[in-house]
C-alpha cells in the first residue's frame, strides 16, 4: 500500500518537498538479505547490496551521518508527538499503551540501502529476522541556494508526518481501513501506531540538474495492518507493561518491549 503527498514549492526559498509511505521491512548486514526466507516473494533490499551509491546519485552524492544529535532530533521528535496523542489530542482518544521508541541500528543500516538508491520509492521487501512486518515513511526535500540544515530538515519532515491528522478520521484509529482514498494520512498513523517501538533513519544528499535532493528514510519496527487498530484507546498509560516515561509522560517507559 502506497500512500502519495506533494506540497506546492516555497517560492521565496525554493524548496519542495514530497513524502510516500509503504508496508515495508528490511534488514541489517549481518543477515545473508538474499535468504528468500526473509521476504518470501520478491529480492529483498538489501540481497547484493553495497556500501556505495547507485548510478542515479551521481557524482558527489554523501550520506549524513546519523550522529547522536541526530538520532536525538528524530527519537524525541517521535516521542514529543507520540505523548501529545497518548494523552488525547484534538478529539482523538487516549492511548492504553503507547510505547516510547527507541532507536535501533538495523532499521538504519537497512534505510541506508533504500536511501542510497537516490529513486523516490519504495523497494519490495526489507524484513529483517526480528521485524517481519516492518513500516516505512520516505520523505524528499528539493532545494537549489541556501543549504538546509539536515537536522532541521528531518524535524520539519517528521511534523509534516504528523500534521496529516488533520485529515485522518477518528474511526481509523481504531479500525486500519482495507480501501481508503481520502487525503495522505499514512504517515501520521505509522508514526502513532503502539505496536511501533523502534526508529531507524537514514539520509542521503545528492544532485540532479539544478536541484540538490535531501532523501530521508525512516523505518520502524511495524507497520500499519489493514482492519487493526492504530492503537488501542483507553485510559493513557493504563496497560503499559513497564512505568509510564517521566520525560515523555502518556508513553510507556524505554523498557516498554512490543
Amino acid at each position: 500500500m502506497d500512500l502519495f503527498f506533494e506540497c506546492k514549492r516555497n517560492l521565496m526559498s525554493c524548496f519542495e518537498f514530497v513524502l510516500l509511505i509503504t508496508s515495508v521491512g528490511l534488514c541489517s548486514s549481518t543477515i545473508n538479505y538474499c535468504d528468500r526466507s526473509l521476504c518470501g516473494r520478491g529480492q529483498h533490499i538489501g540481497c547484493n547490496a553495497t556500501k556505495g551509491f547507485a548510478h542515479a546519485c551521481g557524482k558527489n552524492a554523501e550520506y549524513i551521518p546519523m550522529d547522536a544529535k541526530l538520532k536525538e532530533i528524530i527519537l524525541n521528535k517521535h516521542n514529543t508527538l507520540r505523548a501529545k496523542m497518548a494523552q488525547g489530542f484534538s478529539g482523538f482518544p487516549p492511548a492504553q499503551r503507547m510505547p516510547t521508541l527507541v532507536w535501533d541500528d538495523e532499521l538504519a543500516t537497512v534505510a541506508s540501502f533504500n536511501a542510497r538508491r537516490c529513486k523516490f520509492r519504495h523497494d519490495n521487501c526489507r524484513n529483517t529476522k526480528e521485524f517481519k512486518y516492518s513500516g516505512q515513511n520516505l520523505a524528499m526535500a528539493k532545494f537549489r541556494g541556501k543549504a538546509v540544515n539536515p537536522d532541521e530538515r528531518a524535524a520539519f519532515f517528521l511534523q509534516k508526518w504528523f500534521d496529516e491528522y488533520r485529515h485522518c478520521p477518528k474511526s481509523i484509529i481504531a479500525k486500519f481501513p482495507f480501501s481508503y482514498k481520502g487525503p495522505q494520512i499514512g504517515h501520521f498513523t505509522l508514526m502513532m501506531n503502539d505496536r511501533v517501538w523502534k526508529v531507524g533513519c537514514s539520509m542521503v544528499r545528492y544532485k540532479s540538474a539544478k536541484w540538490t535532493n535531501l532523501f530521508f528514510v525512516c523505518n520502524y519496527s511495524m507497520n500499519n495492518i489493514l482492519g487493526r487498530p492504530v492503537y488501542t484507546g483507553g485510559k493513557t498509560a493504563s496497560k503499559c507493561q513497564t512505568d509510564q516515561n517521566a520525560k515523555f509522560k502518556g508513553l510507556c517507559s524505554t523498557e516498554e518491549k512490543i
